[in-house]
């Protein structure tokens, strides 16, 4: 069986750069809030890790020098109570992988919560976004009260965003550097609640954000603010993550004036953004 690895767009394999573009790193967790763990000694599977490490992605394999498409493949479908939630079904024999305690069975021909799996995406928790559809970048608002898809250049702290993972609701908030959240109707709050809750679907090399009433993140109207309001996925609703580029402000000491450059030539100022 292929390791359940699929990862970030962008100019590089999210927080991972030796992996090919269009994958993610993701950790499984089932219904008991267990990971899906690959066990270093004796290459035995299991569902008893309590935080996503390195046992928790790592590679899944067989004996067998051939791989057989009919008994070693896994077929992914999203569970459609909107949780997000992945049921893995055995391509060769039609049962759905769970979790019995600690034991991962491969038994059900009908996926319960044993057999859904929650995705913890493995990426830098500071990100750059980007729209499929308006092939801009996220960024902070002016104002300070709203993201706007806008950005031309992933650049400075206003276009850095955290995708945290919430382990109490098994979703994602998207976090801003003004240090508030996103919350589904567009607004940014000083504090999470299940208006600010998403949960994330795949789809190829990007993801889309879905929140609890099963409305999709996307880029609304001229100002192209981000908000939930289609309830079905096209470009609009579809994002990259980019890794973001180290960045940093440059003071010299003898005056504490900032090294800036415009159009081409090196000065100092007395403030500086990034």
């Amino acid at each position: 069986m292929p390791p359940i690895m699929m990862n970030g767009g962008g100019d590089a394999a999210n927080g991972s750069p030796a992996l090919p573009p269009g994958s993610w790193i993701v950790g499984l967790i089932n219904a008991r809030h267990k990971y899906l763990t690959a066990e270093t000694f004796g290459f035995k599977i299991n569902a008893n890790g309590v935080s996503m490490k390195k046992k928790q992605f790592g590679n899944v394999t067989c004996e067998n020098e051939e791989v057989d498409e009919t008994t070693g493949r896994l077929e992914i479908s999203v569970a459609d109570d909107g949780s997000g939630r992945w049921a893995l079904r055995h391509a060769g024999r039609g049962y759905y992988l769970g979790a019995l305690n600690d034991k991962v069975v491969c038994e059900a021909k009908v996926p319960g919560d044993a057999e859904l799996w929650t995705v913890h995406l493995g990426a830098r928790p500071q990100v750059n976004v980007r729209s499929v559809g308006r092939k801009r970048f996220a960024r902070l608002s002016d104002t300070g009260d709203e993201i706007q898809v806008d950005a031309n250049v992933a650049w400075g702290p206003d276009t850095l965003f955290t995708l945290e993972f919430r382990a109490d609701s098994l979703a994602y908030a998207v976090h801003a550097c003004n240090d508030k959240y996103l919350s589904k109707d567009g607004k940014l709050v000083a504090s999470i609640g299940p208006e600010c809750l998403f949960s994330i679907e795949f789809h190829g090399g990007s993801l889309a954000l879905r929140d609890r009433d099963g409305l999709y993140l996307g880029p609304i109207g001229s100002r192209a603010a981000l908000r939930t309001r289609s309830s079905a996925v096209t470009k609009d609703e579809l994002f990259q993550l980019h890794d973001s580029l180290p960045q940093a402000s440059f003071c010299a000491a003898l005056n504490a004036r900032f090294v800036s450059v415009k159009q081409g030539k090196v000065s100092l100022f007395d403030h500086c953004s990034l």
